[in-house]
């Protein structure tokens, strides 16, 4: 096979088939059958799609495959063919959480939950405070001589006025006699000069009665 565009035109021309009929059978462009029957090869893409589009093309026209594929490798060799670097995958991020993560999670929520409740009742009112934070009543409750209970007497504060009272009579009971006003104001004035000792006599020194 000297020709292979000229090989695929003659067995084309041979069976009638147009370039609509041959899009229609095996999807194969008009431009992409021009490309094979003129030998241009090279335009039909990279290596895998022009063997491809060769071979299906070859075999739609049951031509001779093997002497197909051979012309190909002369007209366009391995050594063309470029070297195939593969994508890397990419992996989707995914964000691992434990159990026992999500458990404390949940059981935080709960606690702040319940905790909020609790102030907020307390803040209206609808708690009582605990027994334990008030101090215990005092008995009232006492024996009297003959073994019966009775009620404990409250006991009121002992005022300055009270005492007072209860001194002065107590003082009356034994004796002893209320100082008259004139000791009272004898008791309470100092003659002690202290000024005219230090200062001798002077006509500035007035006497303290």
């Amino acid at each position: 096979m000297e020709n292979l565009g000229k090989y695929f035109l003659e067995l084309r021309i041979k069976r009638d088939l147009s370039y609509k009929r041959i899009w229609e059978d095996i999807r194969i462009r008009e431009e992409q059958v021009k490309s094979l029957e003129e030998n241009r090869i090279f335009e039909l893409g990279p290596y895998g799609v022009a063997k491809a589009l060769v071979f299906n093309y070859a075999r739609y026209l049951e031509a001779d495959i093997d002497a197909v594929m051979h012309e190909f490798k002369v007209m366009m060799p391995d050594t063309t063919r470029s070297k195939f670097t593969p994508s890397k995958a990419v992996k989707e991020k995914k964000i691992m959480l434990s159990t026992n993560f999500l458990w404390m999670v949940g059981i935080i929520l709960i606690v702040v939950i319940l905790g909020s409740i609790l102030v907020h009742a307390y803040r209206q009112g609808w708690l009582a405070k605990p027994m334990f934070s008030s101090a215990p009543a005092a008995d009232s409750t006492r024996l009297s001589q003959d073994g019966n209970s009775e009620p404990a007497k409250e006991n009121k504060p002992d005022t300055l006025r009270t005492r007072m009272r209860i001194l002065s009579e107590n003082i009356q009971k034994n004796g002893t006699p209320n100082p008259t006003p004139q000791a009272a104001t004898t008791a309470l004035s100092d003659t002690t000069d202290y000024l005219g000792n230090i200062l001798e006599d002077s006509p500035v020194n007035v006497p303290v009665h």
